[in-house]
Protein backbone atom coordinates (compact mmCIF):
# COMPACT_ATOMS: atom_id res chain seq x y z
CA UNK A 1 0.00 0.00 0.00
CA UNK A 2 1.59 3.63 -1.17
CA UNK A 3 1.72 5.91 1.75
CA UNK A 4 -1.33 8.14 2.29
CA UNK A 5 -1.17 12.10 1.53
CA UNK A 6 -3.23 14.83 3.17
CA UNK A 7 -4.23 17.09 0.53
CA UNK A 8 -6.40 20.23 0.59
CA UNK A 9 -7.96 21.35 -2.98
CA UNK A 10 -9.09 24.69 -3.51
CA UNK A 11 -12.88 25.03 -4.90
CA UNK A 12 -12.24 27.90 -6.25
CA UNK A 13 -15.01 29.48 -3.78
CA UNK A 14 -12.41 30.03 -0.98
CA UNK A 15 -12.47 27.17 0.66
CA UNK A 16 -10.19 24.14 0.26
CA UNK A 17 -11.79 20.66 0.69
CA UNK A 18 -9.59 17.99 3.08
CA UNK A 19 -8.55 14.73 1.17
CA UNK A 20 -6.66 11.83 1.84
CA UNK A 21 -5.38 10.39 -1.03
CA UNK A 22 -3.55 6.86 -1.77
CA UNK A 23 -2.18 6.56 -4.87
CA UNK A 24 -2.68 3.13 -6.45
CA UNK A 25 -2.69 1.58 -10.23
CA UNK A 26 -6.20 0.48 -11.63
CA UNK A 27 -9.68 2.70 -10.41
CA UNK A 28 -9.87 5.53 -8.09
CA UNK A 29 -12.53 5.35 -5.21
CA UNK A 30 -13.63 8.76 -4.18
CA UNK A 31 -15.66 8.00 -0.64
CA UNK A 32 -17.62 10.56 0.90
CA UNK A 33 -18.93 9.92 4.14
CA UNK A 34 -21.87 9.73 6.02
CA UNK A 35 -23.63 12.55 7.91
CA UNK A 36 -21.69 13.62 11.47
CA UNK A 37 -19.14 11.04 10.39
CA UNK A 38 -15.37 12.36 9.94
CA UNK A 39 -13.47 10.53 7.73
CA UNK A 40 -10.82 8.62 9.78
CA UNK A 41 -13.97 6.49 10.22
CA UNK A 42 -13.25 5.06 7.00
CA UNK A 43 -9.63 4.42 7.37
CA UNK A 44 -9.87 0.50 7.18
CA UNK A 45 -11.81 1.24 3.82
CA UNK A 46 -9.12 3.45 2.31
CA UNK A 47 -6.36 0.35 3.25
CA UNK A 48 -8.68 -2.03 1.77
CA UNK A 49 -9.37 -0.55 -1.28
CA UNK A 50 -5.51 0.68 -1.58
CA UNK A 51 -4.88 -3.44 -0.68
CA UNK A 52 -5.94 -4.11 -4.18
CA UNK A 53 -3.97 -1.53 -5.72
CA UNK A 54 -6.88 0.91 -6.47
CA UNK A 55 -6.38 4.45 -5.59
CA UNK A 56 -8.56 6.14 -2.80
CA UNK A 57 -9.43 10.12 -2.55
CA UNK A 58 -11.23 10.12 0.79
CA UNK A 59 -13.16 13.30 1.12
CA UNK A 60 -13.58 14.88 4.69
CA UNK A 61 -16.83 16.52 4.86
CA UNK A 62 -17.44 20.21 5.60
CA UNK A 63 -17.44 21.25 9.51
CA UNK A 64 -15.70 17.35 10.60
CA UNK A 65 -12.46 16.49 11.33
CA UNK A 66 -9.72 18.02 9.26
CA UNK A 67 -11.92 20.75 7.87
CA UNK A 68 -11.26 24.27 8.30
CA UNK A 69 -14.92 25.18 8.87
CA UNK A 70 -17.53 24.57 12.10
CA UNK A 71 -20.97 25.08 11.83
CA UNK A 72 -22.42 28.62 13.20
CA UNK A 73 -24.43 31.08 12.60
CA UNK A 74 -21.88 32.79 10.40
CA UNK A 75 -20.94 29.79 8.52
CA UNK A 76 -22.72 27.87 6.74
CA UNK A 77 -23.53 25.45 3.57
CA UNK A 78 -26.06 23.38 2.64
CA UNK A 79 -26.25 20.24 -0.23
CA UNK A 80 -25.56 22.44 -2.84
CA UNK A 81 -21.85 23.33 -1.72
CA UNK A 82 -20.88 20.04 -1.71
CA UNK A 83 -22.25 18.97 -4.78
CA UNK A 84 -21.84 21.67 -6.89
CA UNK A 85 -18.33 23.56 -5.56
CA UNK A 86 -16.63 20.65 -3.70
CA UNK A 87 -16.86 17.41 -5.27
CA UNK A 88 -16.26 18.44 -8.96
CA UNK A 89 -13.30 20.65 -7.27
CA UNK A 90 -12.53 16.97 -6.21
CA UNK A 91 -12.87 15.74 -9.58
CA UNK A 92 -10.64 17.99 -11.39
CA UNK A 93 -7.93 17.44 -9.07
CA UNK A 94 -8.29 13.48 -9.26
CA UNK A 95 -8.19 13.84 -13.36
CA UNK A 96 -4.61 15.86 -13.39
CA UNK A 97 -3.54 13.55 -10.67
CA UNK A 98 -4.52 10.07 -12.08
CA UNK A 99 -5.38 10.74 -15.86
CA UNK A 100 -6.79 7.98 -17.96
CA UNK A 101 -8.28 5.97 -14.76
CA UNK A 102 -11.45 5.26 -13.98
CA UNK A 103 -13.24 6.88 -11.40
CA UNK A 104 -16.00 5.72 -8.99
CA UNK A 105 -18.13 7.71 -6.40
CA UNK A 106 -18.35 5.92 -3.17
CA UNK A 107 -20.68 6.89 -0.61
CA UNK A 108 -21.64 6.06 2.56
CA UNK A 109 -25.45 7.26 3.59
CA UNK A 110 -25.58 10.70 3.50
CA UNK A 111 -22.49 10.36 0.83
CA UNK A 112 -24.70 8.00 -0.92
CA UNK A 113 -27.03 10.92 -1.93
CA UNK A 114 -24.46 12.99 -2.74
CA UNK A 115 -23.27 10.14 -5.25
CA UNK A 116 -26.69 9.86 -6.95
CA UNK A 117 -27.01 13.48 -7.13
CA UNK A 118 -23.80 13.96 -8.65
CA UNK A 119 -25.23 10.85 -10.74
CA UNK A 120 -27.77 13.45 -12.03
CA UNK A 121 -25.41 16.42 -12.17
CA UNK A 122 -21.97 15.23 -13.77
CA UNK A 123 -23.19 11.54 -15.36
CA UNK A 124 -20.08 11.97 -17.51
CA UNK A 125 -17.28 12.74 -14.92
CA UNK A 126 -17.02 9.68 -13.70
CA UNK A 127 -17.65 5.98 -14.72
CA UNK A 128 -19.87 4.95 -12.09
CA UNK A 129 -21.13 5.07 -8.60
CA UNK A 130 -21.27 3.27 -5.54
CA UNK A 131 -23.84 3.92 -2.65
CA UNK A 132 -23.56 1.51 0.59
CA UNK A 133 -26.53 1.81 3.22
CA UNK A 134 -27.95 4.43 1.63
CA UNK A 135 -31.46 4.39 2.09
CA UNK A 136 -34.06 7.99 2.20
CA UNK A 137 -35.03 9.33 5.21
CA UNK A 138 -38.16 10.03 3.55
CA UNK A 139 -40.96 9.79 6.66
CA UNK A 140 -43.47 7.53 4.46
CA UNK A 141 -40.34 4.56 4.18
CA UNK A 142 -40.31 4.13 7.92
CA UNK A 143 -42.47 2.35 10.30
CA UNK A 144 -44.78 3.49 12.60
CA UNK A 145 -42.55 4.09 15.52
CA UNK A 146 -39.51 5.02 13.52
CA UNK A 147 -41.79 7.39 11.40
CA UNK A 148 -42.58 9.07 14.38
CA UNK A 149 -38.93 9.67 15.28
CA UNK A 150 -38.18 11.45 12.46
CA UNK A 151 -41.16 13.81 12.38
CA UNK A 152 -39.96 14.75 15.81
CA UNK A 153 -36.81 15.06 14.11
CA UNK A 154 -37.90 17.56 11.43
CA UNK A 155 -39.78 19.18 14.05
CA UNK A 156 -36.60 20.00 15.98
CA UNK A 157 -34.60 20.91 13.73
CA UNK A 158 -35.43 24.14 12.48
CA UNK A 159 -35.86 25.17 16.53
CA UNK A 160 -32.38 24.02 16.93
CA UNK A 161 -31.15 26.56 14.03
CA UNK A 162 -33.39 29.11 15.97
CA UNK A 163 -32.06 28.78 18.71
CA UNK A 164 -28.47 27.75 18.18
CA UNK A 165 -27.78 28.99 13.95
CA UNK A 166 -26.88 25.25 13.43
CA UNK A 167 -27.91 21.63 14.22
CA UNK A 168 -26.36 20.49 17.27
CA UNK A 169 -26.68 16.46 16.57
CA UNK A 170 -23.70 15.56 18.65
CA UNK A 171 -25.72 16.72 21.37
CA UNK A 172 -29.00 14.89 20.06
CA UNK A 173 -27.76 11.59 19.49
CA UNK A 174 -28.56 12.08 15.53
CA UNK A 175 -25.39 13.56 13.14
CA UNK A 176 -22.73 15.63 14.17
CA UNK A 177 -22.74 19.25 14.81
CA UNK A 178 -24.11 19.97 11.17
CA UNK A 179 -24.86 23.18 9.38
CA UNK A 180 -28.49 24.65 9.31
CA UNK A 181 -28.47 24.38 5.52
CA UNK A 182 -27.08 20.24 5.40
CA UNK A 183 -29.86 19.89 7.93
CA UNK A 184 -32.64 22.27 5.83
CA UNK A 185 -32.13 19.99 2.78
CA UNK A 186 -32.02 16.76 4.41
CA UNK A 187 -35.35 18.14 6.50
CA UNK A 188 -36.29 18.50 2.79
CA UNK A 189 -35.27 14.86 1.95
CA UNK A 190 -37.07 13.35 4.57
CA UNK A 191 -40.50 15.00 3.90
CA UNK A 192 -40.69 15.33 0.14
CA UNK A 193 -38.39 12.58 -1.44
CA UNK A 194 -37.00 15.11 -3.18
CA UNK A 195 -33.28 16.57 -3.39
CA UNK A 196 -32.85 19.59 -2.59
CA UNK A 197 -29.73 21.33 -4.34
CA UNK A 198 -29.85 25.27 -4.01
CA UNK A 199 -33.57 26.76 -4.35
CA UNK A 200 -34.36 23.78 -7.04
CA UNK A 201 -35.93 20.50 -5.56
CA UNK A 202 -36.94 18.88 -9.11
CA UNK A 203 -33.48 19.12 -11.09
CA UNK A 204 -31.41 17.11 -9.81
CA UNK A 205 -34.62 14.42 -9.59
CA UNK A 206 -35.03 14.95 -13.25
CA UNK A 207 -31.39 14.52 -14.34
CA UNK A 208 -31.27 11.55 -12.39
CA UNK A 209 -34.13 9.87 -13.96
CA UNK A 210 -32.57 9.56 -17.21
CA UNK A 211 -28.85 8.22 -15.33
CA UNK A 212 -27.60 4.89 -17.10
CA UNK A 213 -23.88 4.33 -15.84
CA UNK A 214 -23.00 1.80 -14.03
CA UNK A 215 -24.40 2.23 -10.20
CA UNK A 216 -24.48 -0.32 -7.11
CA UNK A 217 -26.02 -0.06 -4.29
CA UNK A 218 -25.10 -2.15 -1.38
CA UNK A 219 -27.54 -2.50 1.47
CA UNK A 220 -26.91 -3.79 5.03
CA UNK A 221 -29.22 -6.85 6.33
CA UNK A 222 -30.46 -5.43 9.26
CA UNK A 223 -29.74 -1.73 8.85
CA UNK A 224 -32.24 0.01 10.43
CA UNK A 225 -31.09 3.92 8.62
CA UNK A 226 -31.53 2.06 5.43
CA UNK A 227 -33.99 -0.65 5.50
CA UNK A 228 -35.03 -2.56 1.80
CA UNK A 229 -38.11 0.36 1.93
CA UNK A 230 -35.69 3.42 2.71
CA UNK A 231 -33.21 1.59 0.20
CA UNK A 232 -35.87 1.18 -2.27
CA UNK A 233 -36.66 5.16 -1.86
CA UNK A 234 -33.71 5.75 -3.28
CA UNK A 235 -33.37 3.51 -6.09
CA UNK A 236 -36.63 4.60 -7.37
CA UNK A 237 -35.25 7.47 -8.37
CA UNK A 238 -33.04 5.81 -10.89
CA UNK A 239 -36.10 5.50 -13.85
CA UNK A 240 -33.97 4.69 -17.08
CA UNK A 241 -31.58 1.99 -15.23
CA UNK A 242 -32.36 0.58 -11.97
CA UNK A 243 -29.05 0.21 -9.84
CA UNK A 244 -27.93 -3.33 -8.85
CA UNK A 245 -29.05 -3.86 -5.39
CA UNK A 246 -26.92 -6.53 -3.23
CA UNK A 247 -27.53 -7.29 0.63
CA UNK A 248 -24.99 -8.21 2.57
CA UNK A 249 -25.48 -10.36 5.70
CA UNK A 250 -23.78 -10.51 9.24
CA UNK A 251 -22.16 -14.32 8.25
CA UNK A 252 -20.55 -12.31 5.59
CA UNK A 253 -19.40 -9.15 6.99
CA UNK A 254 -18.50 -11.28 10.71
CA UNK A 255 -19.87 -8.90 12.43
CA UNK A 256 -23.71 -7.04 12.21
CA UNK A 257 -24.76 -6.01 9.25
CA UNK A 258 -25.62 -2.76 10.40
CA UNK A 259 -25.34 0.65 9.33
CA UNK A 260 -21.93 1.51 10.78
CA UNK A 261 -20.05 -1.88 11.60
CA UNK A 262 -19.18 -2.76 7.99
CA UNK A 263 -17.07 -0.05 8.01
CA UNK A 264 -14.92 -2.01 10.77
CA UNK A 265 -14.31 -5.09 8.71
CA UNK A 266 -14.46 -3.78 5.24
CA UNK A 267 -13.27 -6.51 3.62
CA UNK A 268 -16.89 -8.16 2.29
CA UNK A 269 -17.93 -5.16 0.73
CA UNK A 270 -14.15 -4.50 -0.76
CA UNK A 271 -14.47 -7.94 -2.45
CA UNK A 272 -18.04 -6.99 -3.56
CA UNK A 273 -16.93 -3.72 -5.10
CA UNK A 274 -13.75 -6.23 -6.88
CA UNK A 275 -16.27 -8.68 -8.07
CA UNK A 276 -18.83 -5.99 -9.39
CA UNK A 277 -16.17 -3.99 -10.89
CA UNK A 278 -15.30 -7.38 -13.10
CA UNK A 279 -18.61 -7.90 -14.21
CA UNK A 280 -18.45 -3.44 -15.22
CA UNK A 281 -15.77 -4.27 -17.43
CA UNK A 282 -17.62 -6.63 -19.12
CA UNK A 283 -19.99 -4.80 -20.15
CA UNK A 284 -23.17 -3.07 -18.74
CA UNK A 285 -25.44 -6.51 -19.67
CA UNK A 286 -22.59 -8.11 -16.90
CA UNK A 287 -23.55 -5.78 -14.66
CA UNK A 288 -27.11 -6.04 -14.64
CA UNK A 289 -27.62 -9.54 -15.11
CA UNK A 290 -24.63 -10.79 -12.31
CA UNK A 291 -26.46 -11.97 -9.09
CA UNK A 292 -24.07 -12.63 -5.91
Amino acid sequence: MNEAQSVHIDNGKGYAVPVTWVSGGGPVFLIMGALGVAAPFYDKLVAELAAQGWSVALMEQRGLGSSRLRPSRRHNWGFRDIVEDDVPAVLDWIAKEAPQRPVYLFGHSLGGHYAAMCAGLYPGRFEGIVMCACGSPWITAYQEADRRRVQRLTRLIPLCHLLFGYYPGDRLGFGGREARGVMSDWRHLALTNRYRVGADDRRVDQALADYTGPALMLRMENDPFASAIAVDSVLRRFQRHRPEEQVLSAGELNDKADHFRWARRPVAVVARLARWLEADQAGPAGVVARQI
